[in-house]
């Protein structure tokens, strides 16, 4: 029987609403049935961004030692750029991503992610598309929102979990997660939508184009630059990437290779 650890990190500020020790006494309380695997939650409550860093550490050797399946649950404030801890410690995305790869990697690409926080739709635009996929998937709120609301949307989320499990996952984590007002992204979803930048996400493309041009100019002086041939230019190479590493980011490499041992 497989586990799945749903791991709840909380790092919230003096009255604020205890969302993840709420939500870890209502599993602990409901004791969700989920059959075919074996469910535990583990809550843990962080103050600053050492003890958090050092917490995803232990949580990567805990799930090789014991082959979980790990959901990362994190409790937090958040801006568009950063976590936001209890000791108003930043954890910028990249931090972040650098320490839950691992965890991805040694679960063999089975971490999800939950972000529970404002702005956790941000996290889609921050990901390395030339290294591995941080997670398998993630699912948030979009913009602002109350603690109040987080509470009961991951509430229900959790007890329609096992269907999912079931089911196509990809297909009904999205659905169970709509249907609770959050967004799902899966790791394909996200790396596909880094290259369609331009079209999905045009202010954030234009902010790219503008921080890369400005460091050109820091560098080299004042250039004489089409910023639409540049643009351009810069959508090709992002495809080059695209068709060079979406293999490698979605583990698919690694699906073939479990196939070939297996013939």
């Amino acid at each position: 029987m497989e586990e799945i650890t749903v791991y709840i990190i909380e790092s919230l500020h003096e009255g604020d609403l205890h969302t993840g020790e709420n939500l870890h006494d209502y599993l602990r309380q409901k004791g969700v049935d989920y059959h075919d695997y074996c469910f535990v939650s583990k809550y843990l409550s962080l103050f600053d961004k050492e003890s958090f860093l050092m917490a995803l550490q232990v949580i990567a050797e805990n799930v090789e030692k014991y082959n979980e399946i790990p959901i990362l649950q994190i409790e937090c404030h958040g801006d568009r750029e950063y976590l936001l801890l209890s000791s108003n410690e930043h954890v910028e995305w990249v931090e972040l991503f650098d320490s839950i790869r691992v965890i991805n990697e040694k679960s063999r690409n089975r971490l999800l992610l939950n972000l529970s926080m404002c702005n956790g739709e941000a996290v889609i635009t921050e990901i390395d598309p030339k290294e591995r996929a941080p997670f398998r998937a993630v699912i948030g709120p979009e913009g602002e929102a109350k603690a109040i609301d987080l509470q009961n949307a991951w509430i229900k989320l959790y007890s329609n979990y096992y269907s999912a499990l079931k089911k196509n996952e990809d297909f009904y984590l999205w659905k169970i997660a709509s249907s609770c007002g959050l967004l799902y992204f899966n790791q394909e979803f996200i790396f596909d939508a880094h290259f369609d930048t331009p079209n999905l996400f045009p202010g954030i493309f234009k902010r790219w184009i503008y921080q890369e041009l400005a460091e050109w100019y820091r560098k080299e002086g004042p250039l004489m630059l089409d910023v639409d041939m540049y643009i351009k230019w810069k959508e090709k190479e992002l495809r080059k990437v695209f068709d060079s590493y979406r293999p490698y980011y979605c583990f698919e490499d690694t699906i073939n290779m479990e196939l070939q041992q297996n013939v």
